[in-house]
């Protein structure tokens, strides 16, 4: 898959293999373990949740990296670099760091995460109809 970065390089994404990218799957979910989610929260702060998380873990960052082994950046200019961080060491590149990172942990993450969030949606409804079933034992 191919990305447009704001610089207007192109980063070519091809999918780490399976073991890395659940080692990154597993990272991420190892720092994300503290975080409290409900129904009630709200998406703004889930987001703000995932992105500091992401961007501030040496673990799920040392792994990330190796997810960029099969990934390409085209410069506007034409030319292509394999990823690593030099790639991001011009200043006028480095905005492009964020936006690759996360389209990298998409593909690589996502697949994990379509039948988690289905888990943790069916647990969820699991849980709020307990607890109102509860609640009516106990005022009736």
């Amino acid at each position: 898959r191919e990305v447009t970065l704001p610089s207007g390089a192109v980063l070519s994404i091809t999918p780490a293999p399976f073991t890395i990218s659940k080692s990154l799957y597993q990272a991420v979910l190892a720092e994300f373990r503290g975080v409290s989610i409900s129904s009630k929260t709200d998406l703004a702060s889930l987001y703000k949740e995932i992105m500091c998380i992401g961007f501030s873990s040496p673990q799920v960052e040392a792994i990330m990296w190796k997810c960029f082994d099969r990934c390409t950046y085209r410069t506007t200019d034409g030319n292509e670099f394999k990823v690593t961080s030099d790639v991001f060491d011009p200043v006028e590149r480095r905005d492009d760091y964020v936006k690759a990172c996360i389209e990298v942990a998409k593909d690589n993450i996502g697949p994990f995460g379509k039948s988690l969030y289905a888990l943790y949606q069916s647990g969820l409804v699991t849980l709020e109809s307990d607890q109102k079933s509860k609640q009516q034992t106990t005022t009736s």
